[in-house]
């Protein structure tokens, strides 16, 4: 999935930071996003993941919770194969009405056909449920596929704050869902919340904690707004040129200059981890000295450490020019 600010390529980077000598059995993923950090760490590690945006705690309930593919024993059929290959008549649409160009609306986020998909495969999912005839991760794998799907025929550049005004190939697709890549782990039980982090952190505790905070003021509920109703399905009052739900609950106080610091130091002050890693980059709107001074207050002697990793980015302005940023690791021991 195309996510602002996601640590897929750093997988490695980040696992590297920590001293080989730590034990610990708990990891903590508090800004979890595609949950592609939980996943990679759900081998090692008893995993508590969280994330404020409900799209993204479905995504961790279906790659934290399962294992392998679900059976679907409640079902007499394949369901993405039902799911991909038939169509049926809607009383309602709402993705239909609201997000595709028809007589309902103008927003070009997707194709009439896989306007009517979303909705067709969203209200089938919901009544399966609905009639125990799949189980909880069940209903969250089917989510998820669909989630992970929907990306690859928006008519986006990635997020969906704007749609393009003209047709993407991409767009053109036909919307089929995949079963998802899943990671096989002996642990048994991991945790999921779909809290804000600043009261999550009083009342969880473990060994590693992992901060990945938005970098800018991009709100990610504005972002992912399309995916947010897809997951939530509640047919909200929506406004403005793109259909965007109310997003004011959803609001990161990382995401504003003047409170983010002191937003971080909240965190960090509560967590009750006896190691904490900070992602972030040199572009972000909390400047690196003083993240620097506030982690170091509350370091163990000569434990706080900081890996910047380059990589290049290109940017348009006067066509394409290159652009080098450093993602930042920073690691420390709590005292």
């Amino acid at each position: 999935m195309r996510f602002i600010g996601s640590k897929k390529s750093l997988l490695k980077e980040i696992e590297s930071i920590l001293p080989t000598y730590i034990k610990g059995q708990t990891f903590c993923d508090i800004f979890s996003g595609t949950a592609c950090v939980a996943r990679y760490f759900k081998q090692k590690y008893k995993i508590i993941s969280n994330d404020l945006l409900y799209f993204s705690y479905v995504l961790q309930k279906a790659y934290l919770c399962n294992n392998e593919r679900p059976a679907f024993m409640g079902l007499e059929l394949n369901p993405l194969e039902f799911l991909n290959n038939n169509m049926k008549n809607l009383n309602s649409a709402f993705f239909y009405e609201n997000y595709s160009p028809n007589k309902h609306s103008e927003r070009m986020f997707f194709t009439n056909e896989n306007a009517l998909k979303i909705d067709f495969i969203r209200q089938t999912i919901e009544e399966w449920y609905i009639q125990n005839n799949i189980n909880q991760d069940e209903y969250f794998y089917l989510l998820a596929c669909l989630i992970e799907s929907v990306p690859f025929i928006s008519n986006t550049t990635g997020t969906y704050g704007a749609y393009l005004k003209n047709w993407d190939k991409r767009a053109l697709k036909t919307l089929r869902l995949n079963p998802l890549e899943l990671t096989t782990t002996n642990i048994s039980k991991h945790f999921i919340f779909n809290k804000d982090a600043r009261e999550l952190i009083k009342e969880i505790s473990g060994d590693i904690l992992y901060l990945d905070p938005p970098y800018n003021s991009r709100q990610y509920g504005a972002n992912y707004h399309i995916l947010e109703t897809i997951a939530r399905y509640d047919s909200p009052q929506i406004k403005g040129k793109v259909g965007t739900r109310e997003y004011a609950e959803l609001k990161s106080k990382f995401c504003n200059s003047k409170k983010a610091l002191s937003e971080l130091e909240y965190i960090v002050k509560e967590a009750n981890f006896e190691h904490i890693i900070l992602s972030y980059n040199d572009e972000g709107i909390m400047n690196v000295l003083e993240i620097e001074n506030l982690l170091r207050q509350y370091a163990k002697f000569e434990s706080y450490k900081i890996k910047k990793i380059p990589y290049k980015r290109y940017k348009r302005t006067s066509g394409y020019a290159k652009k080098h940023i450093n993602e930042l690791l920073f690691y420390i021991e709590k005292r």
